[in-house]
């Protein structure tokens, strides 16, 4: 498409009326085009029809080994509770028996995970013989902040092909920051070893995964001090939170896109030079990537992707995990097709306000509704700040793909 047509469509989507144009073969092309729907239609992708959970949040402890100070979970009212091995093989045997596809995913979250261990171990077991005479894949994951990782633990994940999700904000400074111990001592020392085994162990199947916040919002220092400590495979998220000092604030937004833009140059030097390094934001695919359907689906939270606590009870995702109003059900009581109705239509992007028209809205689904609810006080309502940095996060990682394609 040359300027001349980019420009004539821009003034038709804001307004300007096509048969306003003068007579000629622009004019004619336009009108076919808007007439059989190429161009300037309202798509409305089908949605799922009936229950289809595909993957599974079980946050099988409430408690933790360490005292995070952004992490919600140190600020609730909930007990230090850990899922027993029964109810984790009842919630993988419901998956297992309503997923509709032959995969399905399953993360052991918290909390801290690893203080249920053989809860972990009893979903596990179950699930390998289990999914085999539905003839069903299960693949496993663990977020866990690597305190408690024992090699007995990292043998057992290897042997399961269980992918681990690894905690850690950046270097000692930056990570000791927020990430405390229960007893208020930094936690660098003490998970950085355990960090560094699984990185020297496996080539793929983990990552580390930061957060950076207002008092560390020069992020992209931290992931390149990691990578060049040998830790290759990286993922860093903006803190969601109210909190001061913590929480960012629209003045931010200049130094955060001054940070991305940095991390995109390092990157693309690596990737050029053949340094090994993976940051997930940057991995996008525009040509094998999601369909249109799939990403104006959502993220899936409460359609496709649900969460169980301790107690049984199924939520939409983790993070709305002790929110009663947005409790589904429970094991025994599992989500009728009525509630799965109710989050399919919410969790798509038609379904959300302000997301149609925006140009990022196929690359991030519409966000995070628990980030939109926490913020904005409505799952419906993009959350703002979240939008900016998604959008300068898009803007870096088209830049490195087009830099890469070169």
């Amino acid at each position: 498409m040359d300027s001349e047509a980019h420009d004539l469509f821009t003034k038709i989507e804001e307004g300007l009326d096509p048969f306003s144009l003068p007579p000629g073969e622009a004019r004619e092309m336009v009108l076919g085009l808007i007439s059989e729907g190429i161009i300037l239609s309202k798509v409305d992708y089908p949605r799922p029809q009936k229950l289809s959970p595909k993957s599974l949040c079980l946050i099988v402890s409430h408690a933790c080994n360490m005292a995070c100070t952004y992490c919600s979970l140190s600020k609730a009212t909930v007990e230090g509770k850990l899922m027993s091995p029964e109810t984790a093989i009842r919630a993988m045997k419901w998956l297992i028996d309503n997923a509709p596809g032959i995969k399905v995913d399953v993360d052991f979250f918290g909390g801290e995970p690893t203080l249920a261990w053989n809860t972990v171990k009893a979903a596990v077991d179950f699930s390998k013989e289990y999914s085999k005479t539905k003839n069903k894949t299960v693949r496993f994951s663990m977020s866990t902040n690597a305190l408690g990782l024992t090699d007995e633990m990292l043998d057992y994940c290897d042997e399961n092909y269980i992918s681990l999700i690894l905690s850690l904000d950046g270097p000692k400074a930056e990570n000791d920051r927020c990430r405390v111990l229960k007893d208020g001592r930094p936690s660098f020392d003490a998970v950085l070893p355990n960090i560094m085994k699984v990185a020297q162990r496996r080539q793929r199947g983990w990552y580390v995964r930061g957060t950076y916040s207002k008092g560390t919002i020069n992020f992209s220092d931290s992931v390149i001090a990691l990578h060049k400590m040998g830790i290759n495979n990286l993922a860093f998220e903006p803190v969601v939170s109210n909190v001061s000092g913590v929480a960012f604030s629209k003045e931010d937004i200049p130094v955060i896109r001054e940070e991305y833009e940095k991390l995109a140059r390092y990157y693309v030097e690596c990737k050029k030079t053949g340094v090994p390094i993976k940051f997930y934001h940057f991995e996008m695919d525009l040509e094998n990537g999601p369909c249109a359907r799939k990403s104006a689906g959502g993220c899936g939270a409460g359609a496709e992707y649900l969460a169980v606590s301790p107690d049984e009870k199924i939520w939409p995702c983790h993070q709305f995990d002790t929110e009663k109003d947005f409790c589904l059900g429970t094991l025994g009581d599992p989500p009728t097709q009525t509630v799965y109705d109710k989050y399919t239509i919410k969790n798509h992007l038609t379904g959300k306000r302000e997301c149609p028209d925006c140009w990022a809205s196929y690359f991030c689904s519409g966000g995070c509704i628990a980030s939109n609810k926490l913020q904005e006080g409505d799952i419906l309502l993009p959350y703002k700040m979240g939008c900016l940095i998604q959008k300068i996060r898009l803007e870096a990682a088209l830049w490195v793909y087009s830099e890469l394609r070169e």
